[in-house]
């Protein structure tokens, strides 16, 4: 039996709860960037690389569920999400390094000719 210690499809995320192994398989669901922090700060996800997938991907999600009258309005919540997810684990390198990407990267694309806020959330 293969255990996945993510699950995201379509704009759905699951965890594997990390201290339930190995007695318990339990699956954490994701709806936020709140849930996201508290999953990282709690040590349910571990390991560098996914503590930075959960953290973006909670992000994700929020955005998927997220209205925005603008894209600077879109960009700042973006800033704000993510300084606020690095603060669950402000050691984990591979977080702070994917949350200034993501946010730079948002950055760039809200300067874009023609974006919109559907753009930028899709992309």
């Amino acid at each position: 039996m293969t255990l996945l210690s993510i699950k995201y499809v379509n704009g759905t995320l699951e965890i594997l709860d990390q201290l339930r192994l190995p007695f318990e398989t339990e699956y954490i669901r994701i709806e936020n960037t709140e849930d996201g922090w508290r999953v990282i700060k709690m040590m349910q996800v571990r390991g560098a690389p996914a503590i930075a997938m959960v953290g973006c991907l909670s992000l994700a999600v929020e955005l998927l569920k997220s209205d925005f009258c603008s894209v600077p309005e879109l960009v700042t919540f973006i800033h704000e999400k993510l300084s606020y997810l690095v603060t669950a684990r402000p050691t984990a390198v591979n977080m702070s390094d994917s949350a200034k990407t993501f946010s730079r990267k948002a950055s760039e694309l809200s300067q874009s000719p023609g974006i919109t806020v559907t753009d930028l959330k899709n992309r």
